[in-house]
């Protein structure tokens, strides 16, 4: 089992609402969600300078769909308007960006 896989908090754990450092293909925090019978996390994405929310599913889910991971819950609460969890997440991003950086680094994920 990977690094990562042994670091994840477990998905019965996860708390919906709750932001937590991921490791996921476009975002390093975000925000547990269900939609529907899926678990994801919101996050900040950002492609061609444009700044938007995109939710990336649990590894749980698993492919093609499941590539986030969460690895360790942030104690601040994030805010509920979609606004200002857009900035509040890149502002957590731009903090924890040595965390995020070390888990991108230090392993790659294989299912």
């Amino acid at each position: 089992m990977s690094a990562l896989l042994a670091k994840r908090v477990p998905l019965a754990d996860v708390e919906l609402g709750r932001a937590y450092v991921i490791h996921a293909r476009n975002g390093g925090v975000g925000v547990a969600v269900r939609e529907g019978e899926r678990i994801g996390y919101r996050l900040h994405r950002e492609k061609f300078s444009r700044h938007y929310l995109f939710v990336e599913w649990d590894w749980d889910e698993g492919e093609p769909h499941g590539t986030a991971i969460p690895l360790r819950l942030l104690e601040d609460r994030p805010p509920e308007d979609g606004g200002a969890l857009l900035s509040w997440l890149a502002e957590r991003e731009r903090e924890l960006r040595d965390e995020i950086a070390s888990n991108h680094a230090s392993t790659r994920v294989q299912r």
